[in-house]
């Protein structure tokens, strides 16, 4: 009852004095705080608040997402371009069996060839997610946007899909949080459903990974190991209280790591050991 007399009052303070919210989540627990009053604020506060947390969790996604990473397999290829990467041993052997053409038309390099693969992010957004996991899933979703830039979808899941971002959707991560807070909580929770809706939306692309965010439980559409198991690559992060195992069976079936999480300190090391 403490925690919610608190969290009133910060909500009322707000509500009543706006032009503090830049300082207000310039705090340490200011996410958390903010899961918890977000519903109880007057909706034109709740919009300036959306946009600043939006800020401060496009910056914690930016330090997670390993942006620097390259994917591909390495093709050879006679010639040299500016992505490409010298084969010294190969382009010396050419050199030496035939000299007259000079040492440019004997370069062989390596050029990384673009997988054709696509990436979807699934959260369970039933009620029992309500509060951190909010926020959890709004660092995972920037993350996510910043790590792949395009050719990735965040799907929402109760038992119902809503689709936040399409695959072929060109979409910044601010507009992707605000359609995350613009959610409401509530429903059953299908698993089995967003699992499938997710393959659907990789269904043109080669690879078909994707992340899963779930406390584990589900009480509508059945068992969902076996559709996990049609993903190339499944990873699952799972919110208090987690089912463990069933956490841990998703990831296995889906070839895919998983993590357990409790608050936005743990969520950095649980996304790229998910996307690893």
């Amino acid at each position: 009852m403490e925690h919610c007399s608190y969290f009133y009052r910060v909500a009322r303070y707000l509500n009543t004095n706006p032009d503090e919210l830049e300082h207000f989540f310039e705090k340490q627990d200011s996410l958390e705080v903010f899961a918890n009053v977000f519903t109880m604020l007057k909706e034109n506060v709740r919009l300036l608040a959306v946009k600043i947390a939006s800020r401060v969790i496009i910056k914690i996604a930016r330090q997670i997402s390993d942006t620097g990473s390259r994917s591909g397999k390495l093709k050879l290829v006679n010639g040299f371009s500016n992505s490409a990467e010298i084969e010294l041993d190969r382009s010396l052997e050419r050199y030496i069996e035939q000299p007259e053409l000079g040492i440019l038309d004997n370069l062989v390099s390596f050029v990384r060839q673009q997988e054709k693969s696509a990436f979807v992010m699934m959260f369970d957004h039933s009620y029992s997610m309500k509060g951190m996991k909010i926020i959890l899933s709004a660092i995972t979703a920037a993350a996510i946007a910043h790590h792949f830039k395009k050719d990735y979808a965040v799907l929402a899941f109760s038992n119902q899909v809503i689709v936040l971002k399409a695959i072929d959707e060109s979409t910044g991560p601010e507009e992707v949080l605000k359609r995350l807070f613009d959610l409401e909580l509530g429903g059953d929770t299908d698993t089995r459903l967003v699992l499938k809706e997710g393959l659907n939306h990789l269904a043109k692309f080669e690879e078909k990974k994707g992340l899963l965010l779930t406390d584990g439980a589900w009480n509508r559409g059945g068992n969902p190991l076996d559709v996990a198991a049609r993903f190339d690559q499944l990873g699952v992060i799972g919110f208090p209280p987690p089912k463990r195992e069933t956490i841990r069976q998703l990831a296995i079936k889906g070839n895919g790591n998983f993590s357990f999480v409790e608050d936005e300190t743990e969520i950095a090391c649980a996304i790229l050991d998910c996307l690893k």
